[in-house]
């Protein structure tokens, strides 16, 4: 655990009890870091009784406020917390129920330490087989339910004629096909953007070109995208109906992959060296469900190659999307949302304000 949560815990388990005594405890919250976090959590808290929104910035606020979510800022003291990552240093009192999520489809980075997922009464992934590998990880926490960001693809949220209106709203030339770039943080290692951010002005006379980055990247890569004329780069926490606009995928070890993966269009991918996080078995998949390249100046015939031949990986691709999340039908919110309600037995539309929960081993979920 990180230092910071032994330097918060006495302070806050003492404001904790007190909130409880003074019938000021949320019965559950969901915290959320980034705007990110919302758009991913969204699909399972639409299955759960209305929660607080915990955020720690006005960005998140503003954004979770303009879904029609009540927002707190931490430090909040809840019976029990939803994330999608890594911080139950901010909640450190040992009888809060602490929910994870991944906050990026199935295992494109290798696990970090067992321990902080140990930290979670349950935390859930995107598929039995990821779920074999948590626990041969040491992982004890880990359920398996899919990957609830991707249901709106699947449950018909996404409608072709919403779709269309959202493509209008963006201005997208209807006679253009359009190509999505992607990528993972610039500091893990693992990323291409390097190699691609300043080369898309040539591509923008043939395609519509959106191009998305992880929220950490670094300033001398985000700026030169936000600048090129004919390239719309997306600050919209929720890429999903990007990713669905999207004709073909460029992308490096970014789990977004896994989500265009999912939903069966062509890939395109640079190839990366091996770091520590590096997981053998994803970068076999990405061979055979992705065009793989080595610098920008193979895209122009890679993304000719993939909108030619846009069947050429499918067999791979949806193998790989059994293997990623078993299922994708647009039920894993409420898979999701259906174990915390046996976790909670207390938690009903009816009872959301105080209340103390005694936590109940939640039913082993490798079956999505």
């Amino acid at each position: 655990m990180i230092p910071s949560y032994y330097i918060l815990k006495g302070p806050y388990c003492l404001l904790w009890r007190l909130a409880g005594r003074l019938h000021r405890r949320p019965a559950v919250a969901a915290f959320c870091a980034v705007p990110m976090d919302v758009a991913l959590l969204r699909p399972v808290l639409k299955h759960l009784p209305a929660m607080p929104v915990v955020v720690k910035n006005r960005r998140t606020a503003r954004y979770a406020r303009s879904l029609g979510m009540t927002v707190r800022f931490w430090p909040s003291f809840p019976d029990a917390v939803i994330m999608c990552r890594h911080a139950v240093h901010l909640f450190p009192c040992e009888s809060i129920v602490r929910i994870g999520f991944r906050h990026g489809a199935y295992t494109f980075k290798s696990f970090a330490g067992a321990k902080y997922y140990n930290a979670f009464d349950a935390y859930f992934l995107t598929g039995r087989e990821e779920l074999e590998r948590a626990e041969a990880h040491g992982i004890r926490s880990a359920r398996a339910v899919g990957f609830p960001k991707l249901d709106p693809a699947f449950d018909g949220t996404w409608t072709g004629e919403k779709l269309e209106a959202f493509r209008r709203g963006l201005g997208l030339d209807p006679d253009k096909r359009t190509v999505i770039f992607t990528a993972t943080w610039d500091r893990s290692g693992m990323s291409a953007v390097d190699r691609w951010a300043r080369s898309l002005r040539p591509l923008t006379d043939r395609y519509n070109i959106l191009a998305t980055v992880h929220p950490w990247t670094s300033g001398r890569y985000v700026r030169p995208l936000r600048r090129t004329k004919g390239v719309r780069f997306i600050e919209d926490p929720d890429t999903l109906p990007y990713l669905l606009l999207a004709d073909v995928l460029v992308g490096d070890s970014s789990s977004i992959i896994a989500e265009f993966c999912g939903l069966d269009k062509p890939i395109v991918t640079f190839r990366v060296p091996a770091s520590r996080r590096t997981v053998p078995h994803v970068l076999e998949m990405l061979d055979r469900i992705s065009l793989r390249i080595d610098s920008a100046e193979e895209l122009p015939a890679a993304i000719a190659a993939a909108l030619e031949k846009p069947d050429a990986q499918r067999a791979a691709r949806r193998e790989a999307s059994r293997h990623m999340f078993d299922r994708l039908d647009g039920k894993a919110g409420l898979r999701a949302a259906e174990t915390i309600l046996e976790m909670l037995p207390g938690l009903s539309a009816f009872q959301v304000q105080s209340s103390k929960f005694k936590v109940q081993s939640p039913p082993h979920t490798g079956k999505t």
